[in-house]
């Protein structure tokens, strides 16, 4: 939903009141300005409410319309007139003016500072902004659900989601411009207008896509594909552009139509298509509990899950039976990727133990190993992603069950390699380890660090007075020349320090 003068002037705090009758309210507001130029233009984006007390401007007829044309020509919202300062009242022509070029015009009434407009319009944007943020979340959401509702492959559903999120229609037509899908079913006569569009985009496959806008209507013509050529198209009509939230949804859709042709998980005999899409979905998107409780996997909790990959032994697929047997698990979902081995997240108790069933998959026959992930809330994307290379990592320590679960207990300094951080440090710390009091800098920086940047606790663990803390610390910050202050620079010190000055080592340092 666009910000409209008419919900800015309906606010009571400010007591605005529309000066034009007639212009329409339901302008677009993107932002505030304020100029006392005659001609502002220049320095304005469209969609502004442009605030003045008119200091420039004559109550002349010769002046004030040259300026609201100019307005007008730079898509300005409204105009906002403070009135005590430059007038004392909105002058008559430049409401005639305004109501003639149908641009609203409300009064703003001492003592209301401008400030306070541009505060409420900010509030109210960001409200929109959250708004068109959680609308969009939400048309993602039934998106994938109704890619999953319909394990045929059909893409109906989907194109039915996405017409009514824009409110207008959605085609779905294949690679010759034939109508596969189409919302609402009306919108399959649109497909024979669109063909010299088509024809035109089909050359260059997936790398273009094409906007065409009327004065009542907005298409989008996406291509549908991974690489390529493109095997078809999606496209998008509604009376106003998309925004960037609209927008969002729509690229989901491309992306779930264009897996759906292209397959990027292969299809196993007897196995539901829709685990394919889940695997894929989460990757991008993270688990989902409602939806995982839709599908009948509410026993796999994401907060508590883990990734888990199988290896086929010998280099060979992993066996369908295995595949199988994991998806009949309870809360189990997996899937075969390309290269043949199974890719997918397994539930854990309360303690974080996988099922037993589970485990029974890593003796199983054409199976080398099973790789687990640590516990992760699998609601999070990134976390999910995290999980399946920490599963990589187990499954290439070697045969059986591979659990990945003591690397996060043991500190980040521990992944780190000995000999290449003591290289780094020796460079980081530069002159710090050749200059005489070297030794005494790094000491005390190392202090004031384990002391989280407190001078006096700083002074008290070294037994030294805070005033010649602070000079260290000053001339350390000279001598390498960054900035102790930032926390980036901090954490850098945190590393190097025990490697380039071992006595600077606190017992607070990390394990390396």
């Amino acid at each position: 939903m666009a910000l409209t003068i008419a919900q800015v002037a309906s606010l009571s705090e400010l007591s605005l009141i529309v000066r034009t009758s007639g212009a329409p309210l339901d302008r677009e507001v993107r932002w505030v300005a304020v100029s006392e130029h005659r001609d502002p233009t220049p320095w304005l984006e469209g969609g502004d409410l442009l605030l003045t007390t008119g200091m420039a401007l004559t109550d002349d007829a010769d002046v004030m319309e040259p300026y609201v044309a100019r307005l007008m020509a730079a898509d300005v919202a409204a105009i906002g007139f403070g009135v005590g300062l430059g007038h004392q009242e909105v002058p008559e022509t430049l409401i005639t003016a305004a109501q003639s070029a149908g641009l609203p015009l409300v009064e703003v009434p001492q003592p209301v500072p401008f400030v306070a407009v541009g505060k409420a319009v900010s509030r109210l944007l960001s409200a929109e902004e959250y708004a068109d943020s959680a609308a969009s979340f939400e048309g993602q959401r039934r998106l994938i659900r109704a890619a999953l509702a319909d394990p045929s492959g059909r893409t109906d559903h989907v194109v039915s989601v996405l017409a009514k999120h824009v409110a207008g229609f959605a085609l779905h037509l294949d690679a010759r411009g034939a109508v596969v899908a189409a919302h609402p079913a009306s919108a399959a006569s649109r497909a024979g207008d669109l063909s010299d569009e088509i024809d035109r985009l089909r050359p260059k496959g997936v790398l273009a896509s094409s906007s065409v806008s009327s004065a009542d209507e907005h298409l989008v013509i996406v291509p549908l594909g991974i690489k390529g050529p493109a095997h078809g198209f999606l496209v998008v009509g509604a009376q106003r552009p998309l925004r960037p939230a609209d927008q969002a949804v729509m690229n989901v859709a491309v992306s779930l139509l264009s897996w759906e042709m292209s397959r990027p998980l292969a299809l196993e005999t007897g196995m539901d298509p829709w685990r394919r899409l889940l695997v894929t979905s989460a990757l991008e998107h993270g688990l989902d509990e409602d939806l995982l409780a839709d599908l009948g996997l509410s026993d796999l909790h994401p907060r508590r899950g883990v990734g888990v990959i199988w290896r086929g032994s010998g280099g060979r697929p992993v066996p369908d039976e295995v595949l199988a047997a994991v998806n009949a698990i309870p809360g189990g979902v997996a899937a075969r990727r390309p290269a043949g081995d199974v890719v997918g997240f397994a539930p854990t108790d309360d303690e974080g133990h996988i099922a037993a069933e589970m485990r029974l998959t890593a003796v199983s026959d054409g199976v080398t190993a099973v790789g687990v992930s640590c516990v992760l809330d699998l609601t999070d994307a990134s976390n999910v992603r995290q999980a399946i290379e920490q599963a990589e990592r187990a499954a290439a320590l070697g045969s059986g069950l591979q659990v990945f679960d003591e690397e996060p207990t043991r500190g980040l300094a521990s992944l780190i390699d000995a000999a290449t951080t003591a290289s780094w440090a020796e460079g980081y710390l530069g002159d710090l380890l050749v200059i005489s009091e070297g030794p005494e800098l790094m000491k005390t920086l190392r202090a004031w660090l384990d002391q989280h940047g407190q001078v006096d606790a700083a002074a008290q663990q070294l037994g030294i007075h805070r005033h010649t803390v602070r000079h260290r610390i000053r001339r350390a910050e000279a001598v390498l020349g960054r900035p102790l202050d930032d926390p980036a620079v901090r954490a850098d010190l945190w590393f190097a320090l025990p490697f380039g000055f071992p006595e600077a080592t606190s017992a607070r340092s990390p394990s390396l």
